[in-house]
């Protein structure tokens, strides 16, 4: 009797719990839990005009704030990976300024859509037009006018071009699982210890970047023809004024004689890690590479451009830079560029950057590249070779957040309770073979070059890998 008075309580209480949380098998507009909904706007659409497009949608909402909502649906065959919109808003008068937002949606499948909220701050603007300009990837796309009063809901359907749909058909330019061989590099200061040359003979590194030491490069390609050698000169001004043609031709003049002398060089950097604030200073120092690459291409040298610092640049301004990549690569040329995070690699992977969504696929730190490749160089038929000449773990991108650390040793013994110098052996090579592998995914990119080795002075003694470089030899075999 206790067991069955025991299974009716639970029965009574299970039937109970079900009348609370099932759904309404009819609406009632007296039962408390309905809620009457306002029909806004209904009305037919007419049936678009074509089989293959976009269908977007634009409903601006006067209220409190007054905010303009994006919906996008892919009627295409394909996924759409690197969707943009960028929203100009902007009254009749030109003396008041426009406001814009760009937004880029995650990898759009065929027969899905996406949503986004765009808010002005202040009132809606008299008589304010919505110029929507929409591209699959840049340079394809198109511009929709939205003058129509707050209140009110638009739709387009925009139909796929030949030149868009040739793009979308392409397959992604990150291949689904690693291939080929380790892209394991070095990036040298000074040939300082005999494991370097050893390290260059065990594991035949896929790129060596060296800093004025040209006759370690003469060395590396006797005892290893296949490794991308780059060299680079310390530079003192980077300043970027003047008209930039003529510094490029002044910057390789000078030079001139270096670069003839040393023929076991393949690539050659200009300026390191220079400093970009804006479109303005990306406009000058892309003609400069550009002009740089042509200059050295008449003394029959190829150049690797950019060189960026981890982080940058920006995605609004990158674009003026695809200039400077078009000459390079006319010319033989690469892009170079910087990517360390902290406290490990994988740190701001899935993380966004200004104007970009969260996506797995690429990161604010490393793997940021490929922003630069999905988004811009594909759509222009610029995917040129990369080489990633610096990489590791640096503490210096936690420093807006008030953290003070080097690099992989700090990162991984100091900053580490119990930490010991074998545990961070083994979690950088873990860190490194993971960054490798996503490299092997991405056919355009040459190799990366681990920093640092031969650090004789101690300037870069927590980033030093001379100690590991057996360890660091067998990464690269093992690919």
């Amino acid at each position: 009797m206790h067991r069955d008075a025991k299974r009716l309580r639970v029965l009574a209480l299970i039937a109970l719990m079900l009348m609370v949380i099932a759904p309404l098998a009819h609406a009632d507009d007296r039962d408390p839990r309905v809620i009457e909904g306002e029909v806004l706007l209904s009305g037919p659409l007419p049936e678009a005009p074509a089989d293959s497009g976009l269908l977007v949608q634009a409903t601006s909402l006067a209220g409190a704030r007054y905010r303009y909502v994006l919906t996008v649906l892919n009627e295409t065959p394909w996924p759409i990976h690197s969707l943009r919109l960028l929203d100009r808003y902007f009254p009749p008068d030109p003396a008041v300024p426009e406001q814009t937002a760009q937004w880029f949606p995650r990898t759009l499948e065929p027969g899905r859509s996406v949503s986004t909220v765009i808010t002005v701050p202040d009132a809606p603007l008299a008589e304010a037009c919505h110029q929507l300009e929409i591209s699959v990837a840049d340079g394809l796309g198109t511009i929709l006018m939205d003058c129509s009063a707050p209140g009110a809901t638009t739709v387009w359907f925009v139909p796929i071009s030949p030149a868009m749909a040739d793009y979308l058909a392409l397959p992604p330019l990150t291949l689904d699982a690693p291939e080929g061989p380790s892209k394991v590099g070095l990036h040298v200061t000074r040939n300082s210890s005999p494991a370097i040359m050893e390290f260059v003979r065990q594991a035949q590194p896929a790129v060596v970047v060296s800093v004025e030491d040209f006759g370690l490069l003469t060395a590396i390609k006797d005892a290893s023809p296949g490794t991308i050698t780059v060299a680079r000169l310390l530079e003192a001004d980077q300043a970027m004024t003047g008209d930039p043609v003529e510094r490029a031709r002044a910057f390789v003049a000078e030079r001139r004689a270096t670069y003839l002398a040393n023929p076991q060089v393949d690539y050659w950097l200009g300026w390191n890690e220079p400093g970009i604030d804006g479109r303005a200073e990306m406009t000058w120092f892309a003609a400069f590479e550009a002009e740089r690459a042509r200059q050295m291409a008449a003394l029959g040298k190829k150049v690797a451009i950019g060189n960026f610092s981890v982080g940058s640049p920006e995605p609004d301004e990158f674009e003026p830079f695809i200039e400077a990549i078009a000459v390079a690569l006319e010319h033989g040329g690469v892009l170079a560029l910087h990517e360390y995070s902290a406290p490990t690699m994988r740190d701001g992977i899935g993380a966004g950057v200004p104007g970009l969504p969260p996506d797995d696929q690429y990161g604010a730190l490393t793997l940021r590249y490929r922003i630069w490749y999905d988004h811009y160089l594909r759509a222009h038929d610029l995917v040129i070779p990369l080489i990633i000449t610096e990489a590791g773990i640096d503490g210096g991108v936690l420093a807006k957040q008030g953290i003070t650390m080097g690099g992989w040793r700090d990162a991984l013994i100091t900053a580490r309770p119990g930490g010991s110098t074998e545990s961070a052996t083994l979690s950088y090579l873990e860190q490194l073979s993971w960054y490798d592998d996503e490299l092997r995914r991405d056919p355009y990119v040459l190799g990366f070059a681990i920093f640092n080795a031969g650090d004789a002075d101690g300037e870069w003694a927590t980033y030093d890998v001379t100690e590991i470089l057996p360890e660091l030899g067998y990464l690269a075999l093992s690919k």
